[in-house]
């Protein structure tokens, strides 16, 4: 999706919090946001823009149950190899 100046988005702060921001502008294939209630700016790719606080919410589960399967992973490898 291609956004505008002074379009609302949403980014996900350490792919925990979601944050609502202002696109101040495009510089090449990032933006430069203004988080809503915050001093300075951040440049960010795309890809880490959501249209939607509920688009975001979406992501932000995902990353959730990606992080979880993959410790599940990490544990159930433990577990046979100490168990081997």
């Amino acid at each position: 999706m291609m956004y505008n100046k002074d379009d609302v988005i949403y980014i996900l702060e350490n792919n925990t919090t979601i944050r609502k921001g202002k696109i101040a502008r495009k510089q090449g294939e990032n933006y430069i946001i203004q988080l809503i209630g915050s001093c300075g700016a951040l440049t960010l790719p795309e890809d880490q823009l959501f249209e939607s606080e509920e688009a975001a919410e979406k992501s932000r589960q995902q990353i959730k149950l990606n992080s979880a399967n993959v410790q599940n992973a990490a544990l159930s490898w433990r577990f046979y190899a100490l168990n081997k």
